[in-house]
């Protein structure tokens, strides 16, 4: 790498249009944080919008398109030589190990549960060590924990680098190995030479993989390796205390992370970092009861603002996916609602709340069968909500309407239509203005209405789906009858018009307006017959 002057990653990037090669976390640094744009070798132009050759692919770093991709993908050839690179073991220094091998195979070696053993015994040896004298045998213990001793902070050092690359799940890797290497003395209760060394060296371990579950999103087990070291290494490391109560935070449990920077804050109350993250906790649950108080007064637009601000410090938190998608779904922007829900199930399939949200969005949506079937389903993993135990009872009794308008308008009993269709918009209560189900009611009650010739009401019914759905086009077509059943074909012929130009390609829309136009001209002809 031209960068850092070291031996490029196996994920390195190569630049396309002069085929230069850079690790992946040094070129978007020179391109984005210096404000450059070439090649930091031959100082050739990256952007893409400057360069016509097509064929040279791109990918963004920061905010601007760069003729960059990774060498494995455009150029395979030279991935596979580099992965063959003649290389030493890393650890030769601090353990002597005397490794040499392909570059691609460098992380099997360092995981390899046979390399860099130090307790290998031969059958002789064991004899030898069951005959040797009881000092001499604490001697050779001793030794082999100053071996693994060594053993582990090289892995630790490896892992550091890898850390500090932004390659987290290999430094996981390298972690836990070195982890597995003194979890034997995490046990002994003794005294002796290098234990309290082995304790200090296993709690950095758990912490540092700790950072790196924190960085690959692995919250749980970010949360046990910080438990863990504080429940059974003891540690006055206040990075612990700061992880714990990030991976609480994403995981939406505020309370447990407040009781963990306020242990932290005990030991170093002058702490900056936790102190930032007190201040950031309290406004969070600050946003919490503002976002749970404006969803039961039905404030959906404002519980949305509040729960996307939370979602920004905290993006995996079920709870605040859950209060943006119940948010959502009150005002009927049910597209939103099913992507984060989907998000929650994936997790956590038996999650009565989100199967209970995902329902409602559902049945908004005019997906009458599925929304009732995961309503039942919420109801039975929550048996004891009160909320989906209405919701439920109301989806059905809402549904039940809906079929019985179709037999009603079916047989012409049309004045029963629109008692039915009355009574299903009167159950749904606040009935979200944006979701097709209220469309769907207002539109077949005014398709009822203009069936007996209230034109009127049937006007009133299609305004108020047009005012909050303006490309609701059965809503449209029905008022279009109403001004003609009014004998307003001029109006009808009007609006039809600006319609067309926001849908030109509704056929709907074109036989709309061919009978406005036909029934306007007809209007204003001459009656001779009434004339003689």
């Amino acid at each position: 790498c031209a960068i850092c002057q070291c031996l490029t990653d196996l994920d390195c990037l190569v630049t396309t249009a002069c085929s230069h090669c850079f690790c992946r976390q040094c070129l978007p640094v020179w391109l984005d944080k210096m404000n450059r744009t070439t090649c930091p070798t031959c100082n050739r132009d990256l952007l893409y919008s400057k360069n016509n050759d097509i064929n040279n692919s791109c990918m963004m770093m920061g905010s601007r398109s760069v003729m960059v991709q990774p060498l494995e993908n455009a150029q395979p050839l030279s991935h596979r030589l580099l992965k063959t690179i003649l290389v030493k073991c890393p650890l030769h220094k601090g353990v002597a190990c005397q490794w040499t091998g392909d570059y691609g195979d460098l992380q099997t070696h360092l995981l390899s549960s046979t390399a860099h053993e130090t307790d290998n015994l031969t059958t002789e040896d064991s004899k030898l060590r069951t005959e040797s004298s009881a000092p001499q045998e604490k001697g050779d213990m001793r030794q082999t924990k100053q071996k693994h001793l060594s053993l582990a902070a090289s892995l630790k050092e490896e892992a550091n680098g890898q850390f500090g690359t932004q390659h987290y799940q290999e430094a996981n890797s390298l972690y836990t190995k070195a982890i597995s290497v003194l979890r034997q003395y995490e046990l002994e209760k003794t005294e002796e030479e290098g234990q309290d060394e082995a304790i200090d060296l296993l709690s950095t371990l758990y912490s540092n993989r700790a950072a790196t579950y924190l960085e690959l999103q692995d919250y749980s087990h970010c949360l046990d390796d910080c438990n863990h070291i504080l429940q059974r290494l003891g540690t006055e490391n206040v990075k612990v205390y700061v992880r714990a109560s990030r991976a609480s935070i994403q995981l939406g449990n505020l309370e447990m992370a407040k009781t963990f920077v306020e242990n932290g804050l005990q030991q170093k109350q002058t702490n900056l970092v936790l102190q930032k993250e007190e201040r950031r906790l309290q406004q969070m649950m600050q946003w919490v009861d503002v976002g749970n108080r404006q969803l039961k007064n039905q404030q959906n637009a404002h519980a949305k603002a509040t729960f996307s601000n939370l979602l920004k410090e905290a993006p995996a938190a079920i709870s605040f996916l859950l209060g943006a998608a119940q948010a959502d779904v009150g005002l009927g922007l049910t597209d939103s609602a099913l992507r984060l829900t989907k998000r929650v199930l994936t997790q956590h399939a038996q999650n009565a709340k989100g199967c209970w949200i995902r329902g409602q969005a559902l049945f908004l949506m005019g997906d009458s069968n599925v929304g009732i079937q995961l309503l039942q389903e919420a109801l039975r993993l929550d048996p004891d909500s009160q909320e989906i135990k209405e919701s439920f009872k109301t989806a059905k009794k809402v549904k039940e309407c809906i079929e019985t308008t179709q037999k009603k308008m079916f047989s012409r009993q049309f004045a029963e239509a629109v008692d039915t269709l009355t009574f299903g918009i009167e159950q749904y209560q606040p009935l979200p203005t944006k979701s097709s189900l209220y469309a769907t009611l207002y539109t077949q009650r005014a398709q009822a209405y203009l069936r007996l010739k209230k034109y009127k009401e049937t006007l009133r019914d299609c305004a108020l789906v047009l005012y909050a759905q303006e490309d609701h086009i059965p809503a449209h077509l029905i008022r279009f009858q109403a001004y003609h059943g009014l004998n307003d074909h001029e109006t009808a012929l009007s609006e039809v018009k600006d319609i067309r130009q926001k849908f030109p390609q509704e056929e709907q829309l074109r036989k709309a307006y061919e009978q406005a136009d036909f029934l306007l001209r007809k209007q204003r002809r001459i009656d001779f017959y009434k004339l003689l």
